[in-house]
């Protein structure tokens, strides 16, 4: 499956927007139109533009929901949605873009109401430190799997952190790594007494 790596970790149901200039990635944009599915991909060492890297080996497949070309700047501006996460198996060809083996990566193990509402109420507690209240908590889906992505989505943290929450096996663990997270950060922000950083709900659970 074609592959889009970024410096940054995209979720089930995260909805991103993407500028896209390099020509290897106008090319792969290009050909799945028909298809309007790719894989995502965080980047754990290498260069974003016009160099090489090497992928984390877990992403996601996306679709694409709207788009818009600037003919004068050579830029397709798209907005894609996560959908499924997958694992990278191995490389199949590296131009005009990667291809990739992958197999569907399903979440394993349980989670229940109970997991959510925690997590949740850390995430609250978050936003309540940073000053920002708990408005966004009411975005909080009731599947467990669906809230797990969106509550690692809004984690503060660097990539790596993210990535290992992608990757986490299933919701039950993602949760409890997930108010982990927030319990961590909030306990900094007050020590700091001051915010380090939002939490940004968008995900689309559907």
């Amino acid at each position: 499956m074609p592959v889009f790596a970024l410096h940054s970790v995209l979720f089930p149901g995260q909805v991103m927007g993407l500028q896209v200039f390099e020509p290897r990635y106008l090319a792969l944009i290009t050909d799945v139109a028909h298809a309007a599915r790719f894989v995502v991909v965080a980047i754990e060492r290498g260069q974003e533009v016009g160099g090489t890297y090497d992928p984390y080996r877990v992403g996601v497949t996306v679709s694409i929901d709207a788009f818009d070309d600037d003919p004068r700047e050579g830029i397709r501006h798209l907005q894609i949605t996560g959908r499924d996460r997958v694992a990278l198996i191995g490389p199949l060809r590296a131009d005009p873009y990667p291809v990739w083996q992958t197999e569907l990566y399903p979440d394993e193990g349980g989670a229940g109401t109970d997991d959510v509402q925690a997590a949740t109420a850390s995430l609250a507690a978050y936003l309540r430190a940073i000053g920002e209240g708990s408005r966004d908590v009411l975005s909080v889906p009731h599947d467990p799997v669906a809230a797990s992505y969106v509550l690692a989505a809004a984690t503060p943290g660097l990539v790596p952190q993210q990535q290992r929450l992608l990757e986490v096996a299933g919701a039950g663990e993602r949760l409890d790594a997930v108010r982990a997270v927030f319990r961590r950060e909030t306990a900094l922000v007050r020590t700091l007494g001051a915010g380090v950083g939002g939490a940004a709900l968008d995900v689309n659970p559907n």
